[in-house]
Parts: C-alpha cells; structure tokens; sequence
C-alpha cells in the first residue's frame, strides 16, 4: 500500500524564535531535527506582517510558516499534506486556539494552558494524520474528553 503522506512536524514559536510547542511525528536524526528547525527560522525571518505565510521545500515535503499575532506556527508535510493543505490547517490551529482558550493566543496564554495546547492538537493532528478540522467536531471532542477525565 503507497502511503498518501503525513504531516512530519508541528511546531509553534514566538515571534522571536523561542519554541513553544514541537512535535516530530516521523522519526528524524537530531541532525535532520536541527536542519528543520534551521529552515523553520529561515523562513519565519521572511515574515514580515500579522497572517503572512510563507511556503517552500524542505527535505521530500512542503513547509509552511504562518504568522499570527506574536506567534508563529510551523508545519512540514508530504504527499497529501502539500503546502494549501497544511497552510488550512495551520489557519484552524490559530482559529481553535482563540475559540477553546477565549483568549488571543500569545506566549503567555500557550503556556498558561499548555496542557489543553498539547490536547487540542493531539485532536486536530493525531500522530502525523490531520484528524479534524472542523470547529464543532474539535469542541464536542474536546468536551467528551473532558467528560471522560471527570468521570475516571
């Protein structure tokens, strides 16, 4: 069976290139780790305004950056995952972030709540396969596991 893709890696910094978040869904070598990260920053430093983005190649994939606020969000992908796909996924991570959290998401606010971060995005992107992205679906998932960690 060809595999279709996946989304190799998802990672959420500062504006200033402090990571908040990383997550490598493909094994990688800490030397290709350091290569991504490398043209992580690279392309971040092209961004210039708020819900900017940029897209190239890495590796065999696509990577998109995208700007929003005083945070960047980062993803690499192949196949499938192409650079529209990832740049709206991206796009629905900002949008959930605002919508589980009420609040502009901004360094502060990731990790104030990092706990729910890491869980809304286990939800959107479960291991290296965009699961949801749509709004209702993602807020009902998140209830129901909230339901569940109540009830154990």
């Amino acid at each position: 069976m060809e595999s279709c893709g996946r989304i190799q890696c998802a990672l959420i910094a500062t504006a200033t290139s402090n990571v908040i978040y990383e997550r490598f869904y493909d094994r990688f070598s800490e030397v290709e780790k350091a290569e991504i990260r490398s043209a992580f920053q690279s392309a971040q430093r092209e961004l210039s305004q708020d819900r900017q983005e940029a897209v190239g190649r890495l590796r065999t994939g696509a990577h998109v950056a995208r700007a929003e606020g005083e945070l960047v969000y980062h993803a690499l992908g192949t196949g499938e995952y192409d650079e529209l796909t990832l740049a709206e996924m991206l796009r629905f991570i900002a949008t959930a972030f605002h919508d589980v959290l009420r609040k502009t998401p901004s360094e502060a606010v990731l990790l104030d709540n990092y706990t729910r971060v890491c869980i809304i995005l286990s939800e959107i992107i479960n291991e290296g396969i965009l699961e949801i992205t749509d709004r209702a679906t993602l807020l009902r998932a998140l209830k129901i596991k909230a339901l569940n960690e109540a009830l154990s």
